[in-house]
Formats: structure tokens, C-alpha cells, sequence
């Protein structure tokens, strides 16, 4: 059977007319049928951005690992190493007090390592700090 022989076999009574609803009655898109529309260009602007920052990434690492070398330092170890150095250093050590200061002149004195004058410098010099 063809479709004319169907629609005729069907009784016009038991069909209902629901109407046909436009997709918008003023005729331009809506926001949800904007953005849908917009997905594609936002996806690529993404995906763009995103390989641009990790070839900034890599490009820095790059550029800290030549640096690291350059300076003659091992990049895989180069935090341990410089707080072992600092550790090690004077920098964080307590600072010494005017009496041990003065305590240290005496005796570079007496071993007769400085002079009098330096002496009475260095001892001026200790009190003022």
C-alpha cells in the first residue's frame, strides 16, 4: 500500500489536531539556541589558549633548567642544595651579643693577633652596635 491508501484507511475522527508551535514567535534565536550555536568557536578559542599556556610552562621550565646549569648548579637538587648552603651559613646563625663580642676582642688581643689601636677600634666599634 502507498501513503494515500493509509491516510484514507485512517478515520478523520480519531485524529486531533494539536497545532503546530514556531520556534519563536518573534523570529529571532534564542540565548539557549545562541550559546549552543556559539559551543564550537568557544571550544576552539579553549583549546587554543590552553596548548599556548602549556607551551609557556615548558618554556619556562626550559629556560629555569639552562639558567640552573649555566650557573653551574644541578636543577633536580637545586632547592636542597641552597638550603643546605643557607643552613650552613652565618646568615642564619644567632648574631652574637656585645659581650661576646667583646669577650672575643680580649682574647685576640691577649694571643696578640690585633693591636692596642685596633683594639680600642674594634671594642668602640662593638659597643655602638
Amino acid at each position: 500500500m502507498d501513503e494515500m491508501d493509509i491516510t484514507q484507511l485512517i478515520d478523520s475522527n480519531e485524529l486531533q489536531d494539536f497545532g503546530f508551535i514556531d520556534e519563536d514567535p518573534l523570529g529571532g534565536s534564542t540565548f539557549v539556541e545562541t550559546t549552543f550555536s556559539a559551543i564550537p568557536l568557544l571550544t576552539g578559542i579553549f583549546a587554543v589558549l590552553f596548548i599556548l599556556f602549556v607551551g609557556f610552562i615548558i618554556y619556562i621550565a626550559v629556560r629555569n633548567y639552562k639558567a640552573t646549569r649555566k650557573a653551574g648548579f644541578d636543577p633536580f637538587t637545586l632547592q636542597t642544595d641552597v638550603a643546605t648552603r643557607l643552613a650552613r651559613s652565618q646568615m642564619l646563625a644567632p648574631k652574637k651579643t656585645t659581650e661576646q663580642k667583646l669577650s672575643e676582642l680580649d682574647d685576640l688581643l691577649t694571643r696578640g693577633i690585633i693591636s692596642r689601636e685596633e683594639y680600642t677600634q674594634a671594642r668602640s666599634q662593638a659597643l655602638r652596635d
